[in-house]
């Protein structure tokens, strides 16, 4: 049954959701150990996206690589949506900024609800058949992985920390 569905996955997808969630869990254990953490609702370590965003929030307004805009520019006004309570079911919600939200906030948020879409949300195969919007999620997870990966390095501690696992 479980490799039934494995299969379902085409040879790129299972790539690049593999790479996005390894480079995702590496870069949350690099803030963590950069001294970006807090103590979540149960007293758990967890890394701290929003004080890590004002911290390289200038350096991300400063990057002009044409891909890293492009991709970061399709997150912002293009946001994965979230899941939401629809009685005993769920349903797909605008995911708007929040008002609150610097544009680093926001940018970073997005990236991690496309890791929480992956991982909770069912934004793959699922058992009936392809999901409708395959090519967007698609754009969605290449667009976080550049945006992630463009991030990682405006912290020279950061990117220290994420080095050390090669």
């Amino acid at each position: 049954m479980i490799e039934e569905y494995l299969t379902r996955f085409d040879a790129t997808d299972r790539d690049r959701v593999f790479r996005f969630f390894a480079v995702f869990s590496r870069a949350e254990c690099a803030l963590k150990r950069s001294g970006f953490l807090h103590t979540g609702s149960h007293g758990q370590a967890e890394p701290d996206w929003n004080r890590y965003s004002d911290n390289i929030a200038s350096g991300l307004a400063a990057i002009d690589d044409t891909a890293f805009v492009e991709q970061k520019g399709y997150l912002l006004s293009h946001p994965p949506e979230r899941q939401v309570p629809d009685g005993h079911d769920v349903k797909w919600a605008p995911n708007p900024r929040r008002n609150d939200e610097t544009d680093a906030r926001y940018l970073l948020r997005v990236v991690r609800d496309v890791r929480n879409n992956l991982f909770h949300g069912g934004k793959y195969a699922p058992p009936d058949g392809p999901i409708t919007e395959l090519a967007r999620d698609r754009r969605v997870i290449d667009a976080a992985m550049t945006v992630l990966r463009m991030s990682l390095g405006l912290n020279d501690r950061v990117a220290t920390v994420f080095g050390e696992a090669l």
